[in-house]
């Protein structure tokens, strides 16, 4: 089963014909065959029969927009070291002898260890269950003999 067009392109459903030939060609140029392959069939999909874009746009969720997350396009775009590591800058890369290993590992771990502030007030104050302790809980004999 293939999916969505608009999850396929990384579009919203108010996409036009122009944003879907955009992407559709984005796709083709920085992806693999079979992904050129698929935003093919995509872009088809959209641009094809109005009937065909319709069924897509109702089985899409409602309010998905693809490109709210712009962390590929940001790691595509500034993927670049930012300081250059060669001989003329007098920078070097960290080593694993920078870093002590054991304190980072300790972090993680008191960080992981501690459990989180918990506000319980609102659970009180509005508790999801109402709270009835005027008669006292039931016990085996009131199941088994009424």
């Amino acid at each position: 089963m293939k999916p969505n067009p608009f999850h396929v392109l990384g579009l919203p459903v108010s996409a036009g014909d122009e944003e879907v030939a955009e992407r559709f060609r984005e796709l083709s140029l920085t992806g693999t065959q079979d992904a050129g392959a698929l935003a093919e069939w995509a872009k088809d999909e959209l641009m094809g029969l109005p009937e065909t874009r319709e069924l897509h746009m109702l089985l899409e969720a409602p309010g998905a927009d693809y490109r709210g997350d712009r962390w590929e396009d940001f790691a595509k775009r500034y993927g670049r070291r930012p300081v250059a590591f060669d001989a003329g800058s007098g920078a070097e890369a960290p080593r694993a002898a920078d870093f002590d290993l054991a304190a980072v590992a300790q972090r993680l771990r008191d960080g992981m260890l501690t459990p989180p502030d918990v506000d319980i007030r609102p659970a009180l104050d509005d508790p999801p269950v109402p709270l009835f302790l005027e008669r006292p809980p039931l016990e085996v004999r009131d199941v088994l003999f009424g």
